[in-house]
């Protein structure tokens, strides 16, 4: 009679045989599907075919080629349109190696604690590139974008939602045909920029607006509200620090403008933070 085989022991022995008979895809199958549940969110630069995204349907029927196509889009910050062009031509693309985990992926932060106590907030990262707004910290929506071609076009700082235009045509930059360029569900957030529906090919593509594919564009626009804070980012990694050095700054805590009274006893509004774009010290305009 064999002696029992202790459940760990049985475990071992199948990643094991999984990792020498079946090779690196059936091992990552497993650890997927074993009790040690984990996700393979990483992804390779390579070809990807139409036939690929087929078989990968028929393994896992919310992964149609559509849905994979999208995946590709989101990874890719590059617009669905174009990723059907590149797999058509056989161009390499960032694919994941497991579409599975990158069905809800987004590169942007889940949950912000510093924005706790704001009910609205949009950030835009430039290097991901990509878009999130948030309500008391928490994401609630988020896409790929793109931002100026022009280092610096897209000016990082802290500024707010100045007014909407769900029909806005722009007065500096014409469209292919020579005509002023439409901007729809449009959001101003300084000087002549704006978040705006629009073509992104890749991460820098505009003239200096912040572009957003059609449908979260329109989701953004009914979402956001005159006065709306809007971080404009270099990198997720600084987001921490430039919240720090404007705690106290009103664009994002209304309780930063009340008024103080200065020595010869007139209002005035309490002085912004540190503003990155510039590197100096301004007031801060008060959220309408």
């Amino acid at each position: 009679m064999k002696p029992p085989v202790s459940s760990a022991l049985r475990f071992f022995l199948a990643v094991l045989y999984s990792i020498i008979w079946l090779g690196p895809a059936a091992s990552n199958a497993f650890a997927q599907n074993g009790d040690n549940r984990k996700s393979d969110a990483t992804w390779t630069w390579r070809v990807i075919t139409e036939a690929e995204l087929e078989r990968l349907s028929r393994r896992d029927m919310d992964l149609s080629p559509s849905a994979g196509r999208r995946i590709l889009a989101k990874l890719n910050a590059r617009d669905f349109d174009y990723i059907a062009e590149d797999i058509r031509d056989g161009r390499p693309l960032k694919v994941p190696n497991d579409f599975a985990a990158f069905k809800t992926w987004t590169p942007m932060k889940k949950y912000i604690p510093e924005l706790a106590d704001l009910p609205k907030f949009i950030l835009i990262v430039k290097d991901l590139p990509y878009i999130g707004w948030y309500e008391k910290g928490s994401l609630v929506g988020d896409t790929y974008i793109c931002v100026g071609r022009m280092e610096g076009a897209t000016s990082e700082g802290l500024y707010s939602v100045k007014e909407k235009d769900r029909n806005h045509v722009s007065r500096s930059y014409p469209n292919a045909f020579g005509e002023p360029a439409p901007m729809p569900w449009a959001l101003r957030i300084y000087g002549t920029v704006w978040i705006h529906a629009g073509d992104i090919e890749r991460g820098r593509c505009s003239h200096g607006c912040v572009n957003l594919p059609i449908f979260p564009a329109m989701s953004l626009f009914e979402w956001a509200s005159p006065g709306t804070p809007v971080l404009i980012a270099s990198s997720l990694g600084a987001v921490p620090s430039v919240l720090a050095q404007n705690r106290n700054n009103c664009t994002l805590h209304a309780s930063a403008c009340s008024p103080v009274r200065s020595p010869a006893g007139t209002n005035s509004r309490a002085p912004a933070a540190y503003l990155p774009a510039t590197g100096k010290v301004r007031y801060a305009e008060l959220a309408p």
